[in-house]
């Protein structure tokens, strides 16, 4: 049953699901304790994110792991990066 999963293995779910979707292979997934940002990916394919992005809107945290996993396929927030999360996420 999804409700007796922990917050990281929600998330957790949440990245599977989106890797499938964004045909990108994160090297790591971290869920931590972050207390400046939602997440981050690092150019080494490390994608992180917080912990608490669990208790918000699954329309936000789909926002937040869409933005860190398409880091993977585009490094800058340039028109391309911004096109993609408008087709993926477009609210």
């Amino acid at each position: 049953m999804v409700d007796s999963l922990t917050p990281a293995a929600r998330l957790r779910r949440r990245v599977d699901a989106w890797t499938v979707r964004l045909r990108v292979a994160p090297r790591v997934v971290r869920i931590q304790r972050m207390t400046k940002k939602w997440g981050s990916c690092s150019t080494a394919g490390t994608v992180s994110l917080a912990i608490d992005l669990d208790e918000h809107d699954p329309g936000f945290q789909d926002f937040v792991i869409v933005h860190e996993l398409l880091h993977l396929k585009v490094p800058t927030h340039g028109r391309l990066f911004r096109a993609l999360m408008s087709v993926h996420v477009p609210n």
